[in-house]
């Protein structure tokens, strides 16, 4: 078995994190080939995830990349076994890679997504090649369970909210009337404001109209089920019911619900207020918001 140098360790060691008798061995096992060593460790962590991968993952963090423009961004959810490695540097900054590259190269699903070659890596390197290192340093049943990725088209922005912690985060595309590039900064904080919104009150939709019909004439037929035996006319139950239903869109529409800085206010309200010093008329057009366990 070839005898290798520290320094080589520790340049291995320093690549990909993995234990210092691991880069030792892998090492060895390549008669002292750096190249021939990382693929041994890739290799382990392939096997590793093969053996673990019935494993229960309860635990994971969310994490984002936006392009420098806020025109393109993805939220990535991973997953893996326990909470110490969920809050590891090297779960962090995976979920961040993977991010990055569906930024800059979009994905129709995981099994794309892992086939996808990592973006500023000229050596050929894929996702899948990252997640075997990843799994290799932390020997653990580690998954990307979901992600999505906003792109303006036209006028607007998009950005991300990822709340402490990292097992909550929203992203939100806002659309603008015309160019808002000089109000980069202040249409940011609108849309962090109503990602942290998002992230608190868990709505289902945006607006009223895009409400899932069958979940609407269910909420109404409960309301309804619920008043046929209070004795009131059918005239009182009828507006009963609509305001309750007018209560179901105040909490599971985003722009209906009451802004979370400001209960005076509905968040609709709230961005409304916000760009009219911009000359500007901003629409919130779509969110998505991801939770660990959730």
């Amino acid at each position: 078995m070839a005898t290798v140098s520290m320094d080589l360790v520790k340049q291995l060691r320093d690549k990909t994190q993995i234990g210092m008798m691991d880069c030792k061995k892998a090492l060895e096992e390549a008669a002292g080939d750096f190249d021939k060593a990382l693929e041994l460790l890739r290799k382990k962590g392939a096997a590793v995830a093969a053996k673990r991968a019935d494993n229960v993952t309860n635990h994971g963090r969310v994490e984002s990349f936006i392009s420098n423009d806020n025109k393109v961004a993805a939220i990535v959810e991973t997953a893996c076994e326990t909470d110490f490695s969920a809050n590891t540097e090297a779960m962090k900054d995976f979920a961040v890679a993977v991010a990055k590259n569906l930024v800059q190269s979009d994905a129709a699903s995981i099994d794309a997504l892992f086939l996808q070659p990592l973006v500023d890596n000229a050596n050929g390197l894929t996702v899948k090649h990252l997640h075997e290192e990843l799994v290799a340093k932390i020997c653990e049943n580690i998954k990307v369970t979901r992600f999505a990725r906003f792109h303006v088209a036209g006028n607007g922005m998009v950005n991300v909210y990822i709340h402490p912690g990292s097992t909550i985060g929203v992203m939100v595309e806002l659309t603008t009337d015309k160019d808002a590039s000089a109000h980069l900064d202040a249409l940011k904080q609108i849309a962090k404001d109503v990602c942290m919104q998002a992230a608190v009150t868990n709505p289902v939709c945006v607006r009223p109209t895009e409400m899932d019909p069958t979940v609407l004439e269910n909420e109404r037929r409960l309301a309804t089920e619920q008043m046929q035996t209070s004795g009131k006319p059918a005239n009182v139950i009828e507006k009963i019911v609509e305001g309750k239903v007018a209560k179901f869109f105040q909490d599971a529409c985003l722009l209906n619900q009451p802004f979370i800085k400001n209960d005076k206010q509905t968040v609709e309200q709230y961005v409304n207020e916000a760009s009219k010093p911009l000359g500007l008329t901003v629409t919130v057009k779509q969110f998505t918001r991801f939770a660990i366990g959730r």
